[in-house]
């Protein structure tokens, strides 16, 4: 028998850990973001957001099927409607993917458990609200697939894309069909620049070794720039340096997070902390990148976007691809980074005449929102950012 139950306490989490870290180890789809390793430290150190709590779905034995982070929250006029929104939130909890975790072997029926439970009122909502899972993603096309099975009420809005690296026969091919030769010309004269200046190199983290100074020289070096001027930088709030120094520690004893450097005379000007699935050849995601603004002028970041290009197209690379966790206006990944992971926002409701109505509603809210949107000017306040990282307002919940 699976039962699903919607928890609230930290308590309730910590009693689940060893299902929680087998679950993220055989999921259909890796999310470090929802690991034990991040999730707890996270919401241990900076206290739970207003309204969150976690769906989960475990059979009579105690086998964790699904994880399903989500918030709780009041839409609609006075707030009469109850949602579920998904965990997608890059300020200020670092939510930079919102990928349910779901057994792979199980996951039609752990899908299915969670609709059932949104039919039979189950869940302390009446709306799903999914925003920023992978769509494209084997999750993602299982979630389409059955809710056109089940004939489920649900309405998919605009999602976006952000940059994803993907290796092409060899690292020569993918700078020639990505950047032009004027700009490898300008890009190698940089990297001259910095040659000049003493012995540059990259370093990279070992997934066997104490992650500890890794994460130390990162935040120094994030908190001298412009994050730290702005009091954004990891280092300028205490919760959030002691989260992320936990978080380090505990990822990279399973092996899920790694630091990459470019170093001048052993000095990083650029690094960048990713999160990974622990599995050879397996996906990491881009969580923080940071860089020395006193080279500027060679662009630090761009060259170490190059060595990681480079690296991923070395034989037995222990990386398949990486996610850039990009905005959709960002620059720097989108100009180099050939491929797109497309991020998906879906409005779920139950198979009632209640469930129906709500989607229709919802649905005209968004033909109107986007009819408004058409004649408006751009207005700064709709946009919300994260370290660098701004989102559309397209993504905000429906209200």
């Amino acid at each position: 028998m699976i039962a699903v139950e919607f928890v609230t306490a930290a308590a309730s989490l910590r009693s689940i850990l060893d299902s929680w870290l087998l679950l993220a180890r055989s999921a259909l789809e890796a999310n470090p973001f929802f690991y034990p390793g991040f999730l707890l430290p996270l919401l241990e150190e900076l206290g739970w957001p207003a309204g969150a709590g976690f769906i989960l779905v475990r059979e009579a034995q105690g086998a964790l099927l699904a994880l399903w982070p989500v918030a709780l929250a009041r839409r609609g006029p006075g707030g009469l409607v109850p949602v579920l929104r998904s965990a997608y939130n890059p300020a200020p909890i670092h939510g930079l993917l919102a990928t349910p975790l779901i057994d792979r072997e199980r996951a039609l029926e752990a899908l299915d458990a969670v609709l059932d439970a949104l039919d039979r009122g189950a869940l302390p909502a009446k709306l799903l609200e999914m925003v920023g899972h992978a769509e494209d993603g084997p999750f993602g096309r299982l979630l389409a697939e059955r809710l056109a099975e089940r004939g489920q009420p649900s309405l998919a809005l605009p999602g976006w894309s952000r940059p994803l690296l993907r290796p092409r026969s060899s690292a020569e091919a993918y700078f020639e069909e990505a950047l032009g030769g004027r700009h490898r010309r300008e890009l190698a004269r940089q990297r001259r620049q910095l040659e000049r200046q003493g012995r540059l190199r990259v370093a990279t983290s070992r997934l066997d070794e104490d992650v500890g100074p890794w994460c130390e020289r990162f935040l120094a070096l994030e908190a001298a720039g412009w994050k730290g001027r702005a009091g954004t930088a990891l280092a300028s709030d205490p919760r959030d340096r002691r989260f992320f120094e936990r978080a380090c520690r505990d990822l990279g004893a399973r092996g899920a997070v790694s630091f990459v450097a470019l170093e001048l005379d052993d000095r990083p000007i650029a690094m960048a902390c990713l999160l990974r699935e622990p599995a050879p050849g397996g996906g990491a995601f881009v969580f923080k990148i940071a860089y020395d603004e006193a080279f500027r002028r060679q662009s630090p970041g761009m060259q170490l976007l190059l060595e990681q290009l480079r690296e991923i197209h070395e034989p037995g690379s222990s990386i398949g691809w990486i996610d850039s966790c990009a905005s959709p206006h960002d620059t720097l990944y989108a100009q180099l980074w050939l491929d797109r992971r497309e991020l998906g926002h879906r409005i779920l409701a139950a198979r009632s005449l209640a469930g129906r109505l709500l989607v229709a509603t919802a649905r005209e809210v968004d033909r109107l929102r986007r009819r408004a949107r058409r004649h408006a000017a751009p207005d700064p306040a709709t946009t919300g950012s994260s370290a660098g990282k701004e989102y559309p307002e397209a993504l905000r919940p429906l209200t």
